[in-house]
């Protein structure tokens, strides 16, 4: 269909679990995955939906385990 041309590629999710290490911080995390999995979205977006998924506090302490979702291209 003509529509099929303005439309985005479907979306695949693949669930990451990351162990914060000494000295991470959840930016340097997420720009990490998102250039391993190729997510285009902002890395703020990225954080908040790994905020509901895990409900971690204000602050990352090392050992913890955080689950990303992140998004890659449909193929």
């Amino acid at each position: 269909m003509w529509y099929s041309f303005f439309m985005d590629e479907p979306k695949q999710t693949v669930a990451v679990t990351v162990t914060v290490r000494a000295g991470d911080t959840l930016e340097e995390i997420i720009y990490d995955l998102k250039e391993t999995y190729d997510d285009q979205r902002d890395w703020r977006e990225i954080c908040a939906q790994a905020e509901r998924d895990n409900a971690f506090g204000r602050y990352i302490l090392p050992g913890e385990h955080i689950i990303f979702n992140m998004e890659v291209a449909g193929k």
